[in-house]
């Protein structure tokens, strides 16, 4: 263990709990991976499911420093799922049937003091041995280390029980099986549909092996409870409160580990999306990077790349009712998105393997200067490519239940040739925002930008100096969006 006792760890800990209410967790080491290497993945739910975040912290001299998921406003104390740079990592789901202590850290935060304190599995054992009888945890842990093992664990307050995984794989949602002290499960639990929809995933990889990729296209971006419904898709209205990317999972991760001898700060790292999965995309995150590009991260307000996903979670979700009421998914226009979403992430991926080559025959300072750069510049294409869906998709109408409805009226004539007219209106004083897109979601121009009064308006777009084709017009009113098509013949 590195750095100061636990006892002065704990005293900077925040006594109050957010419920993340669910998650799914899942393991797999040795020889049921592609090349040795063992992978975590994770598909945090939460309650209110604001925007999930993403940020490094730096240890210093006293501890390991790390890359982390968290809850939007929430600071190094927490973490939900990271991996550090001597290559432990760790995710977590809550228990259902086991209770805390009633003092010391919550599950975030005890996995935040490992993420600052352990590189082995040892260490992590030692940390829960040390923090019997004195941790508000009742949580299941996978962890991994540099020697390419893991295992799991069963945590109460009071004791635990650990399940080793060596050239095996292992799933967990939030129902206890193996420990001693575990009740029933809570009412109404999906817990068992999740495993079991995990585990089948896990089972029925390629022959070759598990992966990083199988993991994130595969697994936490999975959207169905049996694989005859995903086969059957789209049926219209899917209920989602037993799959793995369901109504209320805030974030899914795929922790990507190491072997003993690899380039522990090269070759690890985090494939992280930061809002329901099986709607956007995972990026990455390195240990030896200590910089989150600002675009990426996000806000409850909306912004950063939880805000893109956000929106396009409203064209397969209806928020009349408000935040996540709707459990059920509007499949074909999640399987419309996930046609997108699911090129840019083998783009994501194919840049990646093409550069980590170049990368490990570097030294350790050259290699963290060129990923930093390229993180930086494939986050933004793809962050561009990702905000692009909502003109790519043709978007009607994009839900707001705080808002009074605005209407945008089809262009006339359309198709048309050189010019057209589209006319819109808006209940009340509004920043409103016109905009023209072509068939690639690319910007061509900016009609209107400004504050308007409410009432009927009328704007002339001029095509003559455009190709002919397809092309979109955007209203935003406060972030919220309405698009429609419309043809340019010359």
């Amino acid at each position: 263990m590195k750095g100061l006792t636990l006892r002065i760890l704990f005293l900077c800990f925040s006594l109050i709990y957010f419920n993340s209410i669910a998650s799914t967790i899942g393991i797999a080491t040795g020889n049921k991976t592609v090349d040795g290497r063992p992978l975590l993945f994770k598909n945090k739910d939460r309650v209110d499911n604001y925007p999930s975040d993403v940020n490094y912290y730096d240890g210093g001299s006293t501890y390991y420093s790390y890359v982390f998921q968290q809850n939007d406003g929430q600071d190094h104390t927490r973490a939900r799922m990271g991996i550090n740079t001597v290559g432990f990592g760790i995710v977590y789901s809550d228990s259902e049937n086991l209770e805390g202590a009633s003092i010391g850290p919550y599950g975030s935060q005890l996995t935040a003091i490992a993420l600052k304190t352990c590189a082995t599995i040892d260490d992590f054992r030692n940390l829960l041995n040390e923090t019997n009888g004195a941790r508000k945890a009742h949580n299941h842990f996978a962890v991994i280390d540099s020697t390419g093992k893991g295992s799991m664990f069963e945590v109460s307050g009071y004791s635990y029980v650990e399940i080793p995984v060596i050239d095996s794989i292992g799933t967990m949602a939030n129902t206890a099986k193996y420990h001693p002290d575990r009740g029933d499960p809570a009412a109404g639990s999906t817990s068992p549909q999740r495993e079991a929809r995990a585990n089948y995933l896990l089972t029925h990889g390629p022959q070759e092996g598990l992966s990083y990729r199988y993991f994130t296209d595969e697994i936490i971006k999975d959207f169905c409870e049996t694989q005859e419904d995903e086969d059957s898709m789209p049926v219209g209205q899917y209920y989602t409160n037993p799959v793995l990317s369901r109504y209320k999972t805030a974030a899914g991760s795929v922790i990507k580990g190491i072997l003993h001898g690899d380039s522990i700060l090269v070759e690890s790292a985090m494939w992280l999306c930061l809002s329901e999965p099986s709607l956007t995309i995972a990026l990455p995150f390195f240990t030896n990077v200590s910089e989150i590009p600002p675009f990426i991260r996000s806000g409850a307000s909306g912004d950063g790349m939880a805000g893109s996903s956000d929106k396009v979670r409203q064209l397969v979700y209806n928020y009349a009712g408000g935040r996540y009421s709707d459990r059920y998914a509007d499949t074909y226009d999640l399987l419309r998105i996930r046609e997108h979403t699911f090129k840019i992430q083998d783009s994501l991926f194919n840049s990646y393997e093409e550069h980590l080559t170049d990368w490990l025959g570097q030294s350790p300072e050259v290699a963290a200067d060129n990923m930093k750069d390229w993180m930086y510049d494939i986050d933004t294409w793809a962050k561009s490519k990702y905000d692009s869906l909502i003109i790519i998709l043709d978007v009607n109408d994009i839900k707001n239940p705080n808002i009074k409805s605005f209407e945008l009226k089809q262009n006339y004539p359309n198709p048309f040739n050189s010019m057209t007219k589209i006319k819109y209106s808006i209940p009340q004083k509004q920043n409103v925002k016109l905009s023209i897109y072509d068939s690639l979601g690319k910007l061509v121009t900016i009609l209107v930008d400004k504050e308007q009064s409410s009432g009927k308006y009328e704007v002339v777009f001029n095509a003559s100096s455009l190709s002919s084709g397809e092309y979109f017009y955007k209203l935003e009113i406060d972030g919220y969006i309405k698009t429609k098509k419309m043809i340019y013949l010359k």
